[in-house]
């Protein structure tokens, strides 16, 4: 006698998590409202970052320099005819002066006699050419009144410097210009002043 056949395995059902489409709907909405957020506040953070950067350009302080004929001192005034200095501070490397040099309102301006004995033994360790020209770089702080506010701004600028051989061969040092290197430094600005002095120096060794 013949067995019976068995009866079909029931198909067992599939196990997981499954969404209706309104919730799928909802998911989405959520989603979107999160991404118009995001957008959002990014414009925001954008908007004020932009707002702040045009405040700081409006009363940003930048020195101009002019050199005299002879080359022994740069001038220097504000570029913005609203800002008037009070006062400025120079800070050299060290190689070049080892101390800083304050001066008042009354006559901005960088001297070649301050750094000239400095520059001098540089070159001559360096074994510079004759001739030539270079930067020096200086960190300044200028005190200075706007709209009746005091403020204090500290920026690298670039010293313009060119040499020659004089009477019985010394070496002479005059000033051709100023050049805005890098604004407002935050912290200490002495790390900033010596990597710009290394790279200056690297490149009278070079030539």
């Amino acid at each position: 006698m013949s067995q019976p056949d068995p009866a079909p395995l029931a198909r067992p059902r599939r196990q997981g998590f499954w969404l209706t489409v309104g919730e799928v709907v909802a998911v989405l909405a959520l989603l979107i409202a999160g991404l118009n957020y995001w957008e959002s506040h990014q414009q925001h953070v954008d908007d004020v970052r932009r707002a702040q950067a045009q405040t700081r350009a409006a009363t940003a302080f930048v020195a101009v320099g002019e050199a005299d004929r002879d080359g022994r001192f740069v001038g220097l005034r504000a570029l913005k005819a609203s800002q008037a200095i009070q006062s400025q501070r120079y800070r050299f490397p060290d190689e070049v002066l080892d101390h800083p040099v304050e001066i008042t309102a009354e006559r901005p301006r960088i001297e070649a006699d301050w750094i000239a004995a400095g520059l001098k033994r540089v070159l001559d360790e360096s074994h510079a050419r004759g001739a030539g020209e270079a930067r020096v770089p200086v960190v300044m702080q200028t005190v200075f009144v706007e709209d009746g506010d005091t403020r204090t701004d500290v920026s690298l600028y670039q010293l313009g410097v060119a040499w020659k051989r004089g009477f019985l061969g010394a070496r002479q040092i005059r000033l051709t210009g100023l050049a805005l290197a890098k604004r407002e430094l935050p912290g200490d600005p002495a790390p900033t002043l010596q990597s710009h002095w290394t790279a200056a120096k690297a490149a009278l060794e070079a030539r």
